[in-house]
């Protein structure tokens, strides 16, 4: 090549190229130019979706507002509560949007519920449930008169409720264990290991669950309305149609929680568990008349809403809300500047229509939110003060001050230990 230019002629690269190619070259040039900006326009288009999709997802903090939300039709639980089906194969109205199902399953539960407003059958409840403490305490209690407080309400709780309710004599295994493998797999979604032993639990059970006229008839219910729980293209119907959970989470996961929390609280108030033991070993006094127990309970729903946020999204829009029922629980405006302190005395008196407002404690629809949760919760108890009227936490543990708010993430005490 160096024979096509003259000696000492000074050659410059571009000159060099051939026509043809150089126009290659700037062609190349002006394509990934073009190509680079059209990419950086659809990465923004990208992020824009992104990012006004995330806006979607709109916090509520307005009583009114939530309540206008909880009560329409336009707005269906939220996809978030899927994982109930993946993870503990629940097919009920916390999982399956449908109407009928719903209601169906609301009104029977409401009806089940209703027998335990008479004097008989709450007085056949506080008994069994005084039998269930007396079996428990023993097998929890160490040698040095102390046990896990948290083991002792959760496995009292499912057993009041299996027994007492569901009329369900479930075996030692099922109440030890079940608790805690439901509480493990809601933050441990895909262990497969957990969830193959909690199937377990209930196939060595399954001739208690048969034998229940109620569990039967929510069976009866689920059954019935196949074609809605299908229509999702649900592996495995049969199986999760005869799974207990779908009575069980709904009966004992918020409970547990209110009776705990509740004695939390009464552990940072001694002057108060003193107070409540008196009126409860009163022979005219029992959990059902008991004013000041009423208190408690309902104040330790405001502080400590067993559900801090409802999710539902609109379902023409996809609009997707987050209701924050501890916001709305301790808004200042309604509960006033001293919302976020356990005030029991604040419920002594008729709530203001404000007040009213913000109390969500079981949303809008909960068939217990009206009575039986405050029947049940009480009579354990109840029963659990009248056991140990004098109850204290172990030295070794410890609880907040009372000017700070308890920790509501799950297993928060899990190991707290209590003197009986």
């Amino acid at each position: 090549m160096t024979g096509d230019f003259p000696s000492g002629s000074t050659i410059y690269f571009a000159e060099w190229i051939p026509v043809s190619l150089t126009y290659n070259y700037q062609t190349t040039i002006m394509f990934s130019t073009v190509l680079f900006s059209g990419l950086s326009i659809i990465g923004a288009i990208i992020y824009f979706i992104r990012y006004k999709y995330k806006k979607q997802l709109n916090i509520i903090t307005s009583a009114d507002q939530a309540r206008e939300i909880l009560k329409s039709d336009q707005y269906v639980r939220h996809i978030s509560n899927a994982w109930l089906i993946n993870t503990l194969s629940i097919v009920n109205p916390f999982t399956i949007h449908d109407k009928s199902l719903l209601k169906t399953f609301k009104n029977r539960v409401i009806l089940i519920l209703a027998n335990w407003y008479k004097e008989d059958k709450y007085e056949e409840l506080v008994f069994v449930i005084g039998k269930r403490i007396d079996y428990h305490i023993p097998l929890l209690q160490l040698n040095n008169r102390k046990l896990c407080l948290s083991k002792l309400v959760k496995q009292v709780t499912l057993d009041s409720f299996l027994t007492g309710v569901l009329n369900v004599n479930a075996n030692d295994d099922l109440l030890t264990e079940l608790p805690d493998l439901i509480i493990h797999l809601w933050k441990n979604r895909d262990d497969k290991k957990a969830q193959t032993r909690l199937k377990e639990l209930f196939v060595n059970n399954n001739d208690q669950f048969t034998q229940s006229e109620i569990w039967q008839q929510i069976q009866t219910i689920l059954s019935n309305h196949s074609s809605a729980i299908s229509n999702m293209g649900i592996n495995d119907f049969d199986e999760k149609i005869s799974n207990p959970l779908n009575i069980i989470v709904p009966g004992w996961e918020t409970m547990w929680r209110v009776v705990f929390y509740s004695l939390l609280e009464l552990l940072r108030h001694p002057k108060l568990l003193e107070e409540l033991s008196l009126q409860l070993n009163d022979q005219s006094t029992s959990s059902q008349n008991c004013l000041l127990l009423e208190c408690i309970i309902k104040e330790t729903l405001r502080l400590y809403p067993p559900t801090k946020n409802i999710y539902r999204t609109h379902i023409e829009t996809g609009e997707e809300v987050r209701i924050d029922i501890q916001h709305i629980h301790h808004n200042k405006s309604a509960w006033g500047s001293d919302a976020c302190t356990f005030r029991p005395d604040r419920f002594q008196e008729k709530l203001t229509d404000e007040q009213q407002k913000h109390y969500l404690p079981f949303s809008i629809s909960c068939p217990a939110r009206h009575k039986f949760a405050y029947i049940f919760a009480g009579a354990i108890i109840t029963e659990l003060i009248k056991y140990c009227p004098t109850f204290t936490i172990a030295e070794e543990s410890m609880l907040p001050s009372t000017d700070k708010l308890l920790d509501v993430t799950r297993n928060s005490y899990n190991d707290l230990l209590i003197l009986v």
